[in-house]
This record gives structure tokens, sequence and C-alpha cells, in this order.
């Protein structure tokens, strides 16, 4: 196992923590939970109060995030010091100053830190739940339809990612720490967490060329359509093509040259229209067939699954992506990534209450051991890591190694530019160079160099060798016949520089009866079962939309991380597989295990918890209906009197958990986010300079702050490059531009 050996020590309570020390115990931690007498809240929640049920008096999800570790009884807080001590990762999730009070904030090597609005800041000592907190966030503005309440998103997904960030700073941090010898606090924001993954950079696509301000939410169309069986079947169409695509399955060409519903906007300003094109077409068949009739168009579609299903699906079944939970009777997702050359861990029971408190604290590590200096505030300097990845999940996890000083090269074809750059606002009409105003692509791409390489020409492959053999890391996220096709396979990699880390981050897997469908985010948000918590009562399942890309994006940069510890201990490189399906499966794992363990089926979240207020428009709060004594009659009437802050300020100082709603693109002007300096400004020649989101932790190492350039135009950097750095002269860079293997400008179609 990659950290082996590795101290950790869980101080935290709930499933953020939790989430993250479950990763770092899937890497191969020994992680110790400390607990109060009375055990970790979590022991005793049941989504469907069935704690017991099956005759152990843990809830699954306790069981399922607390898998092969210890427990350890402390009798009170001042006991946690022994602990602190000898560990090398301490996590932990007080309130902002009680840490630093116990005196357990600075002690290890590396201490991680998680609270709802971090360190600093006018709310940093201010504790809401994560259905309140998306209120704040922007999220609850942009989710469901405008003719309804605005919708929760089900499943406690900020809980998982900001639990998936804690841990890629832990791990980064402990990089850097381990070599330096000197103590690092990482300091992790929920609110940042959410504002980054559940909403898609709201704030930039308010601001970039064509873009709008305003409140607006929407359901994607296609969405999760009915069938003829009585299920649903998600729908995706992300590109233009997809949705061209969709129309030839469904045998209706007839709209294909209607340019209005090739948009998004398009679509949902005709939204009967387009229901009653493409569920007239689903209700004649069966959720499977539709599904096939999609896959064999190329069109991403999926069985909208939910705790029961979702283990049963062919993909799953047979990579055993579900496993038996150790000393118990449910089943559970098995680990969300799969290394070539490390196994998986050997599982062992989640610990009983105190089961390990005999256990003798181990002795401190000596001090002084590193090299102070050794490694600067962007820890990744001097790595290269060749990006061959699109859209937003992959180029999300280059996006750390961008900030944290690797040096990033990403790679299109002017043939196919990475997809999300045609996701811009601004019309080809009316600005040619369009596609170089995407706020999602500049987002995730930002500090990166970027080049062209058409790999399906044979110079195109050849140059890619080349670039290979100078990089330590090489990333993609196509279907896998793609780079198969190009045959650059992980084994063909490793014999061009034998200690290659490779990642590939395909939908279901490089294996199995789907392996080579397409999908999106969208589609394993379906498959998973995180639409299915996420809708309005008695209504259909509502997907987060796009939430999957950025959390698979943080899965994939912390085992790159780990990998690369691997190697520098090792010399070894190797395979990181990271199906999207499977990360995503990791972060709904509750509902399988109480489906399998009480036979409870969760369903939608609904509309629970958020009431419209006093005032024209989008006026609403959110609050904590477990802390609110009022009925529900009594709470609308009492809200429709109030104006949202107003009603806020009166539920928490009455101590009622609230907030009022915040439409997203405004979240920019948020105190605390604007305290902890969240939003980054950088100049791009065409779109001016914009304020970009950071990352929802802090160093204390540094660095102050994770952007300096911009993202690159499409073959920015060819010249450097492939000229500069790999020694191709001008007549040869010319050649290779009339033949279309490098370009800056589109090439469609050719």
């Amino acid at each position: 196992m990659i950290y082996d050996g590795l101290r950790v020590v869980d101080a935290s309570r709930g499933i953020a923590g939790g989430y993250c020390s479950k990763l770092l115990t899937d890497l191969g931690a020994d992680v110790v939970k400390l607990e109060p007498p009375d055990g970790d809240p979590l022991r005793r929640y049941s989504a469907t109060g069935s704690v017991g049920e099956d005759g152990d008096p843990d809830g699954v999800l306790f069981r399922y995030l607390h898998t092969s570790q210890r427990s350890v009884i402390v009798e009170d807080e001042s006991r946690l010091r022994p602990w602190v001590d000898a560990a090398d990762v301490v996590i932990e999730s007080f309130v902002p100053g009680q840490a630093e009070e116990l005196g357990i904030v600075g002690i290890a090597p590396v201490t991680v830190s998680i609270s709802t609005f971090g360190r600093g800041g006018p709310d940093s000592e201010l504790s809401l739940p994560e259905e309140v907190l998306q209120a704040r966030s922007g999220s609850l503005s942009n989710h469901g339809h405008m003719h309804r309440p605005p919708l929760t998103v089900g499943g406690q997904l900020g809980q998982y990612v900001t639990g998936a960030f804690a841990a890629l700073g832990a791990l980064t941090a402990w990089w850097r720490a381990g070599r330096t010898g000197e103590r690092e606090h990482v300091d992790v924001s929920m609110l940042e967490a959410m504002q980054y993954t559940l909403v898609t950079v709201p704030t930039l696509m308010a601001r970039f060329p064509g873009g709008r301000t305003g409140s607006f939410r929407w359901v994607m169309l296609p969405g999760n359509e009915p069938t003829g069986d009585g299920k649903y079947v998600g729908i995706t169409t992300v590109t233009t093509q997809q949705w061209r695509s969709l129309l030839r399955v469904i045998g209706r060409d007839d709209l294909d040259d209607d340019e209005d519903l090739r948009s998004f906007l398009g679509r949902f300003r005709r939204a009967q229209e387009v229901n009653e094109a493409i569920r007239g077409w689903t209700m004649q068949y069966t959720a499977d067939e539709v599904v096939e009739l999609c896959a064999e168009g190329r069109v991403p579609a999926a069985v909208v699954g939910n705790g029961q299903l979702l283990p049963t699906f062919d993909q799953l079944v047979e990579r055993d992506s579900f496993v038996q939970q150790p000393g118990a009777s449910f089943v559970r997702p098995r680990a969300p990534f799969r290394f070539s050359a490390v196994p998986d861990r050997a599982m062992t029971p989640a610990p009983r209450l105190g089961e390990h408190s005999g256990d003798s604290v181990p002795t401190p590590r000596p001090n002084g051991g590193g090299t102070p200096g050794a490694v600067g505030e962007r820890p990744f300097t001097g790595v290269t890591v060749l990006d061959f990845t699109a859209f937003w999940s992959g180029p999300f996890a280059t996006a750390w190694w961008s900030a944290m000083g690797a040096d990033v090269i990403k790679v299109e074809s002017a043939q196919r530019p990475d997809g999300i750059r045609f996701s811009a606002a601004v019309s080809p009409k009316v600005e040619p160079r369009f596609y170089e105003m995407s706020a999602l692509f500049h987002a995730t791409n930002l500090g990166k160099r970027g080049i062209t390489l058409d790999l399906g020409q044979p110079d195109g492959v050849a140059i890619a060798k080349q670039l290979i053999e100078r990089s330590d890391i090489v990333c993609e996220n196509f279907t896998p016949r793609v780079m198969d096709s190009f045959g650059l396979d992980y084994d063909a990699m490793r014999a061009i520089r034998p200690d290659v880390i490779v990642l590939r981050l395909p939908a279901f897997g490089l294996s199995g009866p789907w392996r080579d469908r397409p999908g999106f985010a969208q589609t394993m948000e379906q498959i998973t079962g995180m639409a299915a918590r996420t809708g309005y009562e008695g209504g259909p399942p509502i997907i987060p939309g796009g939430f999957v890309d950025p959390a698979v994006g943080v899965h994939a940069a912390t085992a790159l991380v780990a990998a690369f510890e691997h190697r520098d201990r090792t010399g070894e490189g190797q395979l990181v597989e990271m199906p999207m399906i499977e990360v995503a499966a990791a972060m709904t794992a509750e509902q399988v295990a109480e489906y399998s363990a009480y036979g409870r089926l969760l369903g939608s979240r609904g509309e629970h918890g958020v009431y419209r207020c006093e005032g024209e428009g989008e006026q609403w709060v959110a609050l904590d209906l477990a802390s609110d004594p009022l009925s529900a009659d009594e709470r609308t009437a009492w809200c429709a009197e109030r104006t949202p802050d107003q009603a806020a300020k009166e539920l928490l100082d009455a101590g009622i958990p609230a907030a009022a709603m915040v439409p997203a693109f405004m979240t920019l002007d948020d105190p605390q986010l604007r305290a902890r300096g969240y939003f980054e400004r950088v100049e791009h020649p065409l779109v001016g300079e914009q304020e970009y989101p950071g990352w929802p932790m802090r160093f204390s190492a540094g660095p102050d702050r994770y952007w300096h350039d911009p993202a690159p135009t499409l073959g920015q950097h060819n010249a450097v490059v492939l000229g500069d750095e790999l020694g191709l002269d001008e007549h040869e860079l010319a050649r290779l531009r009339e033949q279309g293997v490098i370009g800056d400008a589109p090439l469609m179609g050719r």
C-alpha cells in the first residue's frame, strides 16, 4: 500500500472528515479514530432511521466510512494530545479556534482542519448544515424549475466532496512536510468546496462575453425520461453532435436543421415540444431498450439507478465494483481508484466504539527529518504533466497540478478541440473566436500550456511519443478505444518511459460490457442515484447537473499525488485507472448500504426546508427543519412576512441554522469568500481580467494564491513546446501546420 505506515489521527465528526479519513485508509494509512465516550454521532445515524435493524448497533454509513480503522475513546478533549503528538496527519472539524485552544494544531507534520466557512472572515465560527449552506453557495438558486421552489440537491454530496478536497490537501501537504520537516496546516472550507462543485462557475458564466446576470434555474433537456416499463432513462446531449445523433435515434431528423434546439437554452425555451418528441419515443420501449438504441447511436444514456438497482448493473457486477462490507451483511462500493503497481487494501471491519482504547500510543517520531525549504510553496514544481483530457473532470484533476507548480501541457487537436471550448455564451456570429471564450474552459485550464496534435496522423503520434518520453505523468479521459486506436495505451507509454504514471479516466472502466460507451457527469449522476435523491415530491429524478466532473477530478488529483509518492519512493511508475462511475458510486454508498442492510430505499429529498419570503422575484430562505419548532404552515406564513436576510438573521439569533438564498452569479460578492481571497484576478488577452475561483483549502506553507497565468488559446504554445523544446525547426512546423497536424484555429470536419 502506498501510504503504509502513515499515521493518521481522525478527531473529526460527520461525513466530510470521515470521507477524508476513508480515502487515506484506502491508500494504506493507519487511521485511528478518536471518539468521545458516546461515540461519533454518525454511529447512531441512518437516513431511513434503521440503525440496529441488521443486528449491529452502528449505522451503515459510519461503518462504510471507517472500515479498516481503529477506534479509541478519549474521555475529554484534553486527552487528544498524546495521539496528536505521535501522528503524521491530524484531521479535525472543531469550530475554528477550538483546535488551537486545545493545542492540537501545528503539532503533527500536517493538520487538516475542516469547517463550514474556513478560518478567517466574518462567518468563520458559524456552522451550517449542508442543506442550508447550499443556499449560501449559490447551488440552491441554480437547481429546479423556475415555476417551482428552488431545489436542494440530495445525498450530502457537498460533505463528500469537501472530504475529498481535504484528502487531496492532506497528501499534498504531506508530500512537502515529509521532505522539509516543517509543519503545515491545511484549512478546508465547505462553502468554497460546494461553490466550486455544485454550481458550474456561475460568477464567470455571468461575466464572460455573452454572459448574463440574473437568477435562472432549469432542468436539462433531454434529461431523465420515462420509459414504457415504468423506469427512467437518463439521456445526455452535452455536444451539438450528440443532440443531432439523438434526433436520428428517435427518428426526428426533421428537427436537425433547427439551430435553436442545438443549445440547452433553446431546448429549455421549447421544453414542451422537446419533451413530447423525446418521450413519445422513449415510452415505446423498455428502459434497457432505450439505452441500447442510444448506445448504438453514440448518445450517452443510462437507466436511472438507486440503492437497489446500482449494484445489479452488468458493468458494475463484472468489475466487482461492489464488495461485501467486512464483518457485516451489506454490500458497499470498492475503493474509487485502481493502481496497477499496488494491490487494493485488504479490508477489516469498522471498529466498535473504543475497541482499540487499550492500544498504546505510538512513540512520536524524532524531530529534524527533512530539509527545510527543500520543497517550495508550489510543491510539484519541476514535474511535467502531459494532459490529453477534455471537458471538465480530467482538466480539473490536472488543474491541481498546474496550481501546485507542475508544467501541464494541454494537448488538443485543431480537428477536435476540447469540447468545453464550445460552451461559450457568445455567438459565433458575433465573435469568430468564440471558442476562446468559454468560462468553464478558462477556469479549469489556468496556467497550462496549450498545443495541438492530430493523433490521427503518424506525425502527430510520433510527436506525442516524444512528449511522453519527457513527461512524468500522462492523463486522458476518452473512451478506452480512442487512445488504444492511436497505439498509446499504458503498455505503449511504459515502453517509451518505464517510470511514467498514466491516469486513465474512462466513464465506465477499461474493461466490462460498457467499456466503450460514452458517458458524462450527468450520466454518472443518473446511474449512481444522485438523481434519485434530488427532485420534487412525486416528480421525476433530477440530476445535480455536472457535480460529478469536479468530484471525479479531485479524486483523480489525489490518486496522482499517491502514485507520485510511490514513484518517488520506489522508482516505479504505474497505471491509475479511475472510472467515473466508480468514483460517483463511492459518494452514493449510503443508498446501496441502506437498501442492502435494511431493505429501505432512499428516495428524493424533495423541496423541504426552502420557503418564499417577502419581496419581488426570487426571494427564498433555507432553514434546518430539525431545529425549528414551528409547523409547516406557521413557518410558511412567518417567512412570507420577512425578507430572506431578515428571516435568516432572526432564525440564526434563535439558534436555528438558516441562510438567505444567494443567486449563483452574485456569490462573487460573498463577504466570507472575499475575506478569504477565494476569487483571484487573472488577465487574458481576449476576455480581459476576470476573477477565477481558487481551491477550497489554504496551506500555511503556501502558495498565497493559486493562479497567475491565464488558460491557453488553441495551439498557443506550439512553437515553444514543439519548436524550442522538441527541436522542430520553422520549416517542419510550417509543414505540420499545412498538413493539419498542428494548428491554432478549429479545422472542424477536415
